[in-house]
């Protein structure tokens, strides 16, 4: 067998195809699932997402004053549908980085093997992204709300 008939086999790209489609799903899905998710799911309207709170708040503050324990608060269910777009994009962010490097110590072929990590990368890079723009907005606020205190 020379070297040119080495190279020319070719080798399953499971994995590597794998890594890509689960990557693009999950960057699809952090990018349109939070739209997707309030078309089918409406959001509660902020005034009673407001009333509650301030219930909550209440109920706080009163038992904090008459020194009585707080009231129980309701079981979480496991997975919110409101969560949903966002777990479901870090899980397949997950599944494409850790299927193209399956894929590349496997030897297939690396272009989706780097694909597959990219895109799961850039999956977890936008989270990130999100994550630091909001307390960035929270810094600005209490600068702007607070400008005695911090300084």
């Amino acid at each position: 067998m020379t070297t040119t008939e080495l190279t020319l086999e070719s080798k399953p790209k499971t994995f590597g195809i794998f890594g890509v489609v689960a990557g693009f799903i999950g960057l699809l899905s952090v990018l349109v699932g939070p739209a997707v998710r309030d078309a089918i799911i409406p959001p509660p309207p902020a005034e009673k997402q407001l009333a509650e709170t301030i219930v909550s708040l209440k109920q706080h503050i009163t038992a904090k004053l008459k020194k009585t324990p707080p009231p129980p608060e309701a079981p979480r269910q496991g997975l919110s549908p409101r969560e949903l777009p966002h777990t479901l994009s870090l899980a397949l962010a997950a599944v494409a980085i850790i299927a193209g490097a399956i894929a590349y110590l496997r030897r297939e072929d690396h272009r989706y093997a780097y694909v597959a990590c990219g895109v799961g990368t850039a999956t977890l890079i936008w989270h990130a992204l999100i994550l630091a723009l909001a307390v960035a907005a929270l810094c600005v606020i209490l600068y702007y709300l607070l400008p005695d205190a911090l300084s």
